[in-house]
């Protein structure tokens, strides 16, 4: 079982995918510095934008072991920092330290075995492209994006996606990305993003 900062946040990220974060609070401040020290990381769990000061128990078990991959100081004592999700760890408990900082116990989750991008789900990688090159900042994360591997694919959709969390953790428990491959395809044609 591994002990882990845990930061609840309303940016999502799942393994292979970037976010930037602002960081501001002191107890966030220290787990950065501890992470970039120890070189193991932190754990983000997913939450709803509504629920960003909500109670510990609204965590969902299943989060991302994330790495810090740059970092740089922003006006008014701010800390923005660049992560990149790892792998999936279950939590199995969360205690609070002193200062307020979330310590996560956690056990290995199974991720999606890479899974190869066909006619039937291209769509998808190619909407995905059409996001990244209308919004840049997005783009930009990813010098190197795998749009023919259907799981990295599915995982950035995810990510982004205004989907309500209870949704995201039930897609993510599948042992495949068919589940995923075949909402994500139904929900692009039903908001008609898919032309």
């Amino acid at each position: 079982m591994k002990k882990i900062p845990l930061f609840p946040y309303s940016n999502h990220i799942l393994p292979d995918g970037r976010t930037q974060l602002k960081i501001a609070q002191a107890r966030h401040i220290r787990m950065v510095k501890e992470a970039l020290i120890s070189k193991k990381g932190f754990v983000m769990a997913m939450i709803d934008s509504e629920r960003e000061h909500s109670e510990v128990k609204d965590v969902p078990a299943i989060s991302t072991h994330v790495k810090v991959i740059d970092f740089n100081r922003l006006e008014g004592d701010l800390l923005g920092i660049t992560v990149e999700g790892i792998d999936l760890l279950k939590i199995e408990q969360i205690r609070i330290e002193d200062d307020k900082l979330l310590i996560a116990e956690c056990m290995p989750f199974s991720t999606w075995a890479p899974s190869q991008t066909t006619t039937s789900n291209q769509c998808l990688a190619q909407r995905l492209k059409q996001l990244y090159s209308s919004q840049p900042e997005m783009g930009n994360l990813y010098p190197t994006p795998l749009f023919d591997d259907m799981t990295w694919v599915c995982q950035r959709w995810l990510e982004v996606l205004p989907i309500e969390v209870k949704y995201k953790q039930m897609l993510i428990h599948q042992k495949t990305p068919n589940l995923a491959i075949r909402f994500l395809i139904k929900l692009l044609q039903d908001k008609n993003l898919n032309h």
